[in-house]
């Protein structure tokens, strides 16, 4: 196990985005019902790096919080995890943005509820200095990101497309999740989004409802086709498709692996960014790349069975455990 934990590159991966906070209930109902909830740091790209750190990869964190006590337990957590919190800031007047969840239904289907406009990262609060001068003096093996960032905030976005293309620049890998959220712009908005990032990045990122949304398929050759039409020069794509696995595409060459088997789903949320952090460690461990979709498949699988959007998610000596076997995740 030492020696696969060695293959990690001792450069960190970067990931920045925006951090909140998540409350989740303790009892499932609607918000009238809803009386206690627990607290745990949330977000797309925090979520990714906390599945990398317990998977034992190296990563740091860049984003800004409020100083408010939202913001010290988004900074305790990420300690905790073992994150380098290092580049996280706080705002002097911005307040850290907050979730909520609850479950609804028959089918138990989850909502979130977000308070976030007036989030530092929201309001162009973000001081990215520090980042941008280790990315141009190669700190880092690996950058990821969201689109969430670039339509939280017109200046974030301008500050995210700056240190995206800097990194690109250094030849540094780039994973780009597109991670759409219908309350921060259209569909049509997303698409331009995702359509001037693309000739910067090396992999990207979606579900295949976010793919049908956009672009009217699923099919992971013909998204392949149209992001190569707008630039993307990369070397693939990859459509997350939940219980149905996954589809890595790489000029027209597809790579399937299938869902995990677990006994019983919590909650959906955070399950993208898990996989997300699973791929990623596969890939650095220089591992094929059908291997590389399973470990993203078997985070992903974990993170289900919680109701927090990243506490659910593995560390590597559960995660080797599996890996090359057929047990259930749990």
């Amino acid at each position: 196990m030492n020696d696969v934990v060695q293959g990690f590159p001792k450069k960190p991966v970067i990931t920045f985005g925006e951090p909140l906070v998540a409350c989740i209930p303790q009892t499932r109902g609607t918000g009238m019902a809803m009386c206690q909830f627990s607290t745990e740091s949330a977000g797309a790209e925090l979520n990714t790096a906390i599945g990398l750190a317990r998977l034992n990869v190296p990563v740091a964190y860049a984003a800004t919080v409020g100083s408010d006590p939202f913001g010290r337990l988004v900074c305790r957590d990420l300690g905790a995890e073992g994150v380098d919190a290092s580049r996280v800031t706080r705002s002097v007047g911005g307040q850290t943005g907050v979730l909520f969840k609850q479950w609804r239904g028959l089918a138990g289907d989850t909502d979130v509820y977000y308070y976030r406009s007036g989030s530092p990262m929201a309001v162009g609060e973000w001081d990215v200095g520090q980042v941008h001068r280790d990315i141009a003096a190669s700190v880092f093996c690996w950058l990821h990101s969201t689109g969430i960032t670039w339509m939280i905030g017109e200046q974030t976005r301008a500050q995210a497309s700056e240190l995206l293309q800097l990194a690109c620049n250094t030849g540094m890998p780039i994973s780009f999740d597109v991670n759409v959220r219908l309350k921060l712009g259209s569909a049509l908005s997303w698409r331009e989004m995702v359509e001037t990032v693309c000739p910067f990045v090396t992999w990207i990122l979606l579900g295949d409802s976010e793919a049908y949304l956009l672009y009217g398929t699923r099919e992971p050759d013909s998204l392949e086709e149209r992001f190569r039409e707008r630039g993307f020069a990369g070397q693939g794509v990859i459509i997350k498709q939940g219980d149905q696995g996954a589809t890595a595409v790489v000029r027209g060459v597809e790579t399937k692996v299938d869902a995990w088997p677990i006994s019983q789903v919590m909650d959906t949320v955070g399950a993208g960014d898990g996989f997300n952090a699973g791929w990623i460690a596969g890939t650095l461990l220089g591992w094929e790349l059908q291997r590389s979709l399973r470990l993203g498949a078997l985070v992903g699988a974990y993170a289900v069975t919680s109701t927090g959007d990243s506490s659910g998610y593995p560390y590597w000596e559960e995660t080797v455990a599996h890996i090359d076997g057929t047990g259930i995740a749990r």
